[in-house]
């Protein structure tokens, strides 16, 4: 008997962000920082389809900015798993990052 296996997903720009961080955890900080400024920093980029007053996804749990939708911003702050403070972002935190933006480039229709 067959059964369905889930098809795989390329490997995009977060699964590199991801790995490269996870390599060199030193370096969350600078990307956290820098989101348009460093590769890995696409986690970390604000929540908005065009510059605007957005904030990322900390900033946004933290309940100083909100993202471009109101169901976006709810579902950010609902999400426990998501670190307010920068400096507690871990590498087992990257992946929920990656998963996040990916949703968000979805629902935006971000490139």
């Amino acid at each position: 008997m067959k059964t369905k296996t889930k098809a795989r997903r390329k490997r995009d720009k977060y699964d590199e962000a991801v790995e490269y961080l996870t390599k060199y955890p030193d370096s969350i900080s600078h990307a956290w920082k820098s989101p348009t400024g460093c590769d890995a920093g696409c986690l970390f980029q604000f929540v908005e389809s065009r510059p605007g007053l957005c904030g990322c996804l900390s900033q946004i749990r933290a309940g100083r900015w909100d993202a471009e939708t109101p169901q976006l911003t709810a579902a950010i702050r609902a999400d426990g798993r998501i670190p307010v403070e920068p400096e507690d972002i871990t590498v087992n935190h990257l992946p929920v990052f990656a998963e996040w933006q990916r949703k968000i480039d979805r629902i935006l229709k971000r490139k």
